[in-house]
């Protein structure tokens, strides 16, 4: 990872108080995306979200809405993308729209629920 890529993740943690976490492997690319839920509550509520592709992945991004629970992805195609640099802007600029709509989603007052464990019976 390019230094100027590891200042941006540090100031998109810092704008949107966000804890990113951002791997380069060798056979694939990964980042992490860990989002505080704005509401009173007695608990921490976050929301997290996995974003997976690589070299040969043709453009092609798994993202996994909650890790906790992996039955519950989708499957994007973002074009090419050469470098995990350019994964990680991408990622950048999907977060930024995600984090605009889940804050609209949050309003003072509302009650957290627990994440639905979907193997529960």
């Amino acid at each position: 990872m390019y230094p100027p890529t590891e200042k941006l993740l540090k100031k998109f943690e810092q704008e949107h108080e966000i804890y990113l976490e951002a791997r380069d492997q060798k056979s694939y690319w990964e980042v992490f995306a860990k989002m505080p839920k704005k509401i009173d509550s007695l608990h921490n509520a976050h929301r997290s979200k996995k974003y997976i592709s690589g070299r040969e992945q043709e453009g092609n991004v798994l993202i996994i809405q909650n890790p906790e629970v992996y039955g519950n992805y989708t499957i994007e195609q973002w074009g090419p993308m050469a470098n995990f640099d350019e994964f990680v802007e991408k990622v950048l600029v999907a977060l930024e729209e995600d984090v605009i709509e889940y804050e609209s989603d949050c309003k003072p007052g509302d009650e957290v629920q627990a994440p639905t464990d979907i193997r529960a019976g």
